[in-house]
Order: C-alpha cells, then sequence, then structure tokens
C-alpha cells in the first residue's frame, strides 16, 4: 500500500541503509519495518532494494522513487505547517538544531519556559556540530538551527537571522598555574605541558588552535579531551589543570563567579564569531518553531522571554 507511512519507512531505511538502525529510529521491529518496504514494492512493481550482508543499496528504480518520497514527505510537512499557521494555535511539533556552544548558553532556560508557558508545543532538539546540523536541515528533518557558522557558512538556500557573535578562548581553574606566567610569549610556550578539552571542531577552528601553538599540522593541535557536552568539559576544567576551549557566552555563568578565567592570550584574531538561526528559504515556519524562534532570540541577545 502506498502511503506517507511507507515513503517515511523507505527513506528513513535509505539514510539509516541498514534494517536495524532504521527500524529503532522508527521505533519498528525489523519484521514490520520489512513487510512496509515490501508492501511499497508490491504497490509499485518495482524492486527498490538490494539487501545484503553489509546493508542495503538502492535499485536504479528505487533512486527515482527515493527523489518522490522526499518530495512528497516535504510538501506533506509544509501541509502540516500551513495548517498550523491557519489555525494559529501555540501548539505543534518543533525539531530544533543546536549548536554545541550556543546550546549551552540558552537551551536550558528555553526549555524551562516552554515546559511551563508552552505546554502544546513539543519539542526536539539536536546538539551537534554545524557540519551534521546542515546536513540535517538540508534533508528536512529539522525546522531551524542555532549555531556558530564561522567555519561553514550556509548556502544561498538557507534563511539566516543573525544573532549577537560568540567569542572563543582558552579558559582555566581559578588558581591554574598557567595564570601565574607573566608574559604572552612564555604563557603561549607553557601552553604543550596542559591537556586540552574541547568540542569536536571544524577544520578551520583547528586551524586556529594549531597556529596559536604553533603548530605546523592541525592534527598536532593536542586536544586530549573531546566532548559534546560543554556541561561535561566545564566540570573538567574546574576539577583539573586542563586548559578549556570554549565561547564565552557557553560559561558566563563560571566567568562572573570566577570560578573560570580566560587565558589572557588572543584565540586567534577574529575576536567574534558569526552565529545565527538558519531555516530553509522555501519552508513556511509554524507558528510553534516562530514562537521558538523569538525566544532564542531574546535569550542569545541577553533579554528575558516574551510571554
Amino acid at each position: 500500500m502506498l502511503s506517507l507511512r511507507t515513503l517515511k519507512h523507505f527513506s528513513t531505511l535509505v539514510e539509516e541503509r541498514h534494517y536495524s538502525r532504521a527500524a529503532a529510529q522508527l521505533h519498528l521491529t525489523q519484521s514490520a519495518l520489512s513487510r512496509s518496504i515490501q508492501s511499497l514494492e508490491d504497490a509499485l512493481g518495482l524492486k527498490l532494494l538490494d539487501r545484503s550482508a553489509t546493508g542495503v543499496r538502492l535499485t536504479n528504480p528505487g533512486r527515482s522513487v527515493l527523489a518522490h518520497a522526499r518530495r512528497v514527505l516535504a510538501e506533506a510537512a509544509a501541509l502540516q505547517r500551513e495548517s498550523e499557521l491557519i489555525r494559529g494555535l501555540d501548539s505543534g511539533d518543533v525539531a530544533m538544531g543546536a549548536g554545541i556552544f550556543p546550546a549551552a548558553g540558552f537551551l536550558s532556560p528555553l526549555l524551562t519556559q516552554l515546559a511551563r508557558d508552552y505546554p502544546g508545543i513539543s519539542m526536539r532538539v539536536e546538539i551537534e556540530g554545524w557540519t551534521t546540523l546542515v546536513e540535517m536541515l538540508a534533508q528536512d528533518k529539522l525546522d531551524f538551527v542555532v549555531a556558530v557558522t564561522h567555519s561553514l557558512p550556509p548556502s544561498a538556500e538557507f534563511t539566516v537571522r543573525p544573532l549577537p557573535p560568540q567569542h572563543a578562548g582558552l579558559f582555566v581553574r581559578a588558581g591554574h598555574p598557567l595564570l601565574a606566567i607573566r608574559g604572552k610569549g612564555a604563557l603561549r610556550a607553557a601552553l604543550m605541558n596542559y591537556r586540552l578539552a574541547a568540542a569536536p571542531l571544524p577544520p578551520r577552528a583547528r586551524a586556529q588552535l594549531a597556529a596559536l601553538y604553533r603548530l605546523p599540522n592541525i592534527e598536532d593541535v593536542p586536544i586530549a579531551l573531546e566532548c559534546n557536552s560543554v556541561a561535561a568539559l566545564r566540570a573538567v576544567a574546574l576539577g583539573s589543570d586542563v586548559i578549556f576551549f570554549s565561547m564565552r557566552e557557553s560559561i558566563s555563568c563560571e566567568l562572573s563567579e570566577g570560578s573560570l578565567v580566560q587565558l589572557p592570550i588572543p584565540y586567534s584574531d577574529e575576536t567574534e564569531l558569526t552565529c545565527s538561526i538558519i531555516h530553509h528559504s522555501r519552508r513556511t515556519l509554524s507558528p510553534a518553531s516562530l514562537q521558538v524562534i523569538s525566544m532564542v532570540e531574546d535569550l542569545m541577545r541577553g533579554g528575558t522571554i516574551s510571554p
């Protein structure tokens, strides 16, 4: 039977390339997913996939059907958003992507306010690096993204809403031995004596760190601890002598209270990193998404969330 559900199953299976992973994402059993794909092939009279021990591979007819399926699913999602616009309700599903550092600054108060004041909005948040987020946005898996786009600016197919810039730096706990060193030259020389903790970084950020450390290759940057959680990295920095690469805005509370201190050495000549809200130009955002975007803008600009 040809339905949006079976088209979604087919599209997800192609993306995951394996029945077990696709079934887990769709919250189905593998046998149920297999039956769904078989029903789609029967309805179309086409063999869409070749199955092997390593996963699945599209047939030539499958490639054509996939392109149509993605268009149909995108149109169905657009219809759902349009119906929400017509109803004008403070309800609906929102799928937001957030960069690792921006999320640390606004996500908790945002979700708290949503839970308290907008119980009709269902929220899903993906916290990833910008490269992963832009891929998910291109595949219509996210309504919009909040991210530092310094290393990889969005393409022309996206609408960009500027936010206050982020400021990168190297941070250590109060009382760290590096804070006693005077002179930027001596401080730069001493950096290699300490482990570096950071979120996964794009090549451009690694290149700037390599320049800071005076290293010939970006692969030589001494990142000893790499994690997607700013909270976890922050805790490590507070409890050890690691150097924490972060955005000031992500650790503003610790900087205000003095538990973390920025090393007096610039990360790069670019002191401000572009931060934006990005969404598809061709998509009409739902009222729920627009409400969440407004709340993010208020938080990122240091204001209060509008009711």
